[in-house]
C-alpha cells in the first residue's frame, strides 16, 4: 500500500467514525424526545390593558445637568483613548521581573 492509499484509508475511517458517532448522538436525542415529550403550557388568563404612565417632570428638567454629565463622560473617554498602548511601553511589571 502506498502512502497515498494509506492516507485515503485513514481519512475514510475517520469520516466513518465521525458520522457514526453523529448518528448515534442524533438517535439518542430522538429517543429522549420520545421518552420525555414537551408538555403543553396551560392557557394563561388575559391581562387587562393598562394605560401607559406619563412621567411628569418639573419646570426644570435638568437639561444642564445632563449636558454636563455627557460632556464629562466624553472627556473621560477621550482621555482614556490616548492611553491604549501606555502599559505596553512601560515594560514588564514587578511580578514578572521578581523571578
Amino acid at each position: 500500500m502506498t502512502d497515498f492509499q494509506t492516507g485515503l484509508l485513514i481519512s475514510a475511517v475517520g469520516l466513518l467514525v465521525t458520522f457514526t458517532a453523529l448518528g448515534i448522538f442524533i438517535g439518542v436525542m430522538v429517543l429522549l424526545q420520545k421518552l420525555f415529550p414537551v408538555k403543553e403550557e396551560k392557557a394563561e388568563t388575559a391581562i387587562e390593558e393598562t394605560k401607559p404612565v406619563e412621567i411628569v417632570t418639573g419646570v426644570e428638567s435638568g437639561v444642564e445637568e445632563i449636558a454636563a454629565a455627557l460632556a464629562a463622560v466624553s472627556y473621560l473617554r477621550s482621555q482614556r483613548a490616548g492611553q491604549l498602548g501606555a502599559t505596553l511601553l512601560s515594560g514588564p511589571g514587578p511580578y514578572r521581573t521578581s523571578r
